[in-house]
C-alpha cells in the first residue's frame, strides 16, 4: 500500500465512524421522542388561587391556564407546579461544524 492510499483509507474510516456516531445519536433521540408520553397538565382548581392584584378568591376560568378576577378584572395566567424539561438533540445541520469545521477566511483576503 502506498502512503496516499493508506491515508485515504484512514480518512474514510474516520468519516464512517463519525457518520455512524451521528446516526446513532439521531436514532436514539427519535426513539426517545416516540416513547415519551404526552404531558397533560393537571386540571385547574380555581379555588386554589388568589388574584395577584387584590387577593380575591372570586376568580373565573377564561382559558386553559388563564384566570380573571371577578372583583378587579385582572387577567393572569398560572403555571403548572411541576414542569418537565426534555433534552433534545440538536438537528443534524448543527452537528456538522463540530465534526467538519469550516475554514475561516483570512482577514487580508481580496475576495
Amino acid at each position: 500500500m502506498t502512503p496516499e492510499s493508506l491515508l485515504a483509507t484512514i480518512v474514510l474510516v474516520i468519516a464512517l465512524v463519525m457518520f455512524l456516531f451521528i446516526f446513532v445519536i439521531i436514532a436514539l433521540s427519535l426513539l426517545r421522542w416516540i416513547k415519551t408520553p404526552m404531558y397533560h397538565p393537571p386540571a385547574i382548581r380555581v379555588e386554589d388561587y388568589l388574584c395577584p392584584k387584590c387577593g380575591s378568591k372570586k376568580l373565573e376560568l377564561v382559558g386553559r391556564r388563564t384566570l380573571r378576577c371577578k372583583r378587579c378584572g385582572t387577567t393572569f395566567t398560572i403555571q403548572p407546579e411541576t414542569t418537565e424539561t426534555h433534552l433534545t438533540v440538536l438537528p443534524f445541520f448543527r452537528w456538522i461544524p463540530i465534526f467538519c469545521p469550516f475554514p475561516q477566511a483570512e482577514a487580508n483576503s481580496t475576495h
